[in-house]
């Protein structure tokens, strides 16, 4: 019985051995024994096995898409804050009220930007902080961002493949334009309207359109750089484009009216002459009573500023040197209204003329700062009775001025006060003796538009002197609007 068992277990172990070993042998030739099934099987497997490759080459593709920093020259994206002008107000003149405008970056705003352009960049911009570390360590300016210079200078110090420059137009759209580490404008403007507020939806907007452009410029790279014709051209193209505006804009400055930088200015108005006369002396018994009343008279008004002709020295403090010629002349005769002289008229002439030179110095560098200085010339004031029998006196006055001259803006650069006085020093002729004479004006200048220059005010004198037995005073005025052109 033991012996059978043996042989009992003995045999069961081998033939489970066997089968074991059959087991194996099945699955390597299982490949051949499924022979027939196999190309139904596969089939199946076809269908698994093409599926993750369609959906493996996503990933590649994708990766495709977010290499523009990929190329060398790209390395980052900086964007710098946008650029605003803000207005501050300040004490005016005499009443006004002077604003002062001026530009700066909105470094609030900026976090929004940068956060919105990070998604279609994949994280390729510059952080708000790192932007801000780079301006301020370098000292770039808003002035310097508007150069290829100073954005050159930003770009290698922050090592960066693209600057865009963020900025508002005329029509308060936000524009903004790409240039490349040289400084040089890629491709056209990318624009926002309605943006004034800097608001998310501003900065998502423009996210779309940038993040898309920015990939287009940086898959253009390569091109360029198999291309090395293609790569010079954009650059002087935008030199020929830009340097026609830039001789118009030069040959307006040496032609067009600035108020600041007038050169020439020629007016012709009409007014009134006031003369009042006082007649003293052991002789003065012997002359007609002269009643003077006011008379109808014209004007004319030249000035000529050399300094402004010179380029580098027009509208500056120091460059305010005047000629200036004034003339005069009133429309008036005499005429006898009592005794023997009733009826009997004389015709006259009565006319004024000074040729003057003014310089003045502006105190600061302020527009409502005044510029204040002296001028000097020569002056001739006539009244002379013509072919007449009636027992007058006819004067001519010459002599020279000296006087404080100041000229004090009064809404920014269209309407100022011009102020002049001093001492004439007249001239005295054979037997003629002369005592300090005065001599002063008042005018309001208004420069419009365009060329139109207008004035309005006051140019008088008083005038003494002594004859033999006679002495004489008079008081001058002329009142005046003129208008004419400035250069």
């Amino acid at each position: 019985m033991i012996h059978q068992t043996r042989v009992l277990f003995t045999s069961l172990v081998v033939c489970a051995s066997s089968a074991f070993a059959q087991f194996e042998l099945d699955l390597s030739p299982s490949p051949e024994k499924k022979a027939e099934p196999r190309p139904a099987e596969a089939k199946k497997p076809a269908k698994v096995e093409k599926a993750p490759p369609a959906a493996a080459p996503s990933k590649p593709a994708a990766e495709v898409e977010l290499d523009l920093s990929s190329t060398a020259d790209v390395k980052s994206v900086l964007l710098l804050p946008p650029i605003v002008r803000v207005t501050q107000s300040q004490g005016g003149f005499s009443g006004f009220d002077s604003k002062k405008t001026f530009d700066k970056f909105d470094y609030a705003a900026h976090k929004r930007f940068v956060a919105s352009l990070q998604k279609p960049l994949g994280g390729k911009m510059l952080s708000p902080e790192a932007t801000q570390a780079a301006l301020v360590k370098e000292g770039v300016t808003i002035a310097m961002v508007r150069t290829p210079a100073g954005l050159s200078k930003l770009a290698k110090a922050a090592n960066v493949g693209f600057i865009v420059v963020l900025e508002f137009s005329k029509t308060s759209a936000l524009v903004a334009t790409v240039h490349d580490p040289e400084g040089a404008q890629k491709g056209e403007p990318y624009s926002v309207s309605n943006a004034a507020g800097l608001t998310q939806k501003n900065a998502d907007e423009l996210a779309s359109l940038l993040g898309k452009g920015l990939i287009d410029l940086s898959k253009e790279k390569p091109a360029g750089a198999t291309a090395v014709v293609e790569a010079p051209l954009p650059p002087p193209e935008e030199d020929v484009n830009d340097s026609p505006p830039e001789l118009v804009k030069q040959a307006p400055k040496s032609w067009s009216p600035d108020p600041d930088k007038t050169r020439v200015i020629v007016a012709v108005g009409a007014g009134g002459v006031l003369r009042g006369l006082t007649v003293g002396g052991e002789a003065a018994s012997q002359l007609a009573e002269l009643r003077n009343t006011g008379v109808a008279g014209i004007g004319v008004y030249a000035q000529v500023q050399p300094l402004q002709f010179i380029p580098s020295l027009a509208g500056k403090r120091w460059a305010d040197f005047e000629v200036e010629v004034n003339f005069r002349r009133a429309f008036v005769r005499a005429t006898g209204v009592e005794g023997s002289a009733q009826g009997t008229t004389c015709s006259m002439t009565d006319d004024d003329l000074q040729l003057r030179g003014t310089y003045r110095f502006k105190v600061a560098d302020s527009t409502y700062a005044p510029w204040v200085g002296v001028g000097g010339g020569w002056s001739q004031e006539r009244t002379l009775f013509d072919a007449c029998t009636l027992p007058l006196v006819s004067a001519t006055y010459r002599g020279v001025d000296a006087q404080l001259r100041i000229r004090q803006p009064l809404f920014r650069n269209l309407l100022a006060l011009d102020l002049a006085a001093g001492p004439r020093f007249l001239q005295g002729g054979s037997g003629t003796s002369t005592r300090l004479s005065l001599s002063g004006e008042a005018w309001l200048e208004l420069k419009p538009v365009s060329v139109l220059f207008v004035r309005g005010g006051a140019r008088g004198s008083r005038l003494s002197a002594e004859l033999p037995g006679i002495s004489i005073t008079e008081n001058r005025f002329f009142f005046a609007l003129e208008a004419g052109a400035f250069f």
